[in-house]
């Protein structure tokens, strides 16, 4: 669990429907703090908005950490059609490449977990990667949700908790 404590240790969009804002977040980010951990986490669908920037991090030597949940959809679209729409499922499906082979096409590190327990020897290996981006593709279940969640057109007030 990481634990913000300092301003200006979690940047966000503020999930305002900002696909792909993550990589390229993270590449200003690590050039206006060259010394510290940056970590991106992502979703595939957002990734694949900006995954070109990639090769930025790389040209520039950054060594950001970027872990992607890969469930092979554009998650919130799926989970939006599945809770509010009666499971009518339109366009969300992703047919993603290899992340790990993609990664080092650009240059930077890959690494893929495809088990829980496999996750953090990975971290571990990715966290030693230095001058370079390393890329750490998470499998994760194809109907796993994130929650909580606010459905379009509602309030804060009004999130779906389970």
């Amino acid at each position: 669990v990481y634990r913000c404590e300092k301003p200006r240790t979690w940047i966000s969009s503020g999930g305002l429907g900002t696909m792909g804002y993550g990589l390229p977040a993270s590449i200003g980010v690590q050039i206006g703090n060259p010394g510290k951990r940056v970590v991106l986490v992502s979703g595939d669908g957002s990734i694949f908005m900006k995954i070109q920037e990639l090769v930025t991090a790389v040209n520039y030597c950054l060594p950001i950490k970027i872990f992607i949940m890969n469930n092979s959809y554009l998650g919130m679209v799926r989970q939006w059609q599945g809770c509010l729409y009666k499971g009518r499922y339109s366009c969300t499906r992703l047919q993603n490449p290899d992340l790990v082979t993609l990664a080092r096409a650009f240059g930077a590190e890959g690494f893929a977990v495809e088990k829980e327990e496999d996750l953090e020897p990975v971290i571990e290996q990715a966290l030693r990667v230095e001058g370079k981006p390393a890329l750490v593709d998470c499998r994760v279940a194809e109907e796993e949700n994130v929650l909580p969640f606010v459905p379009p057109g509602k309030s804060l007030e009004e999130m779906i908790l389970e």
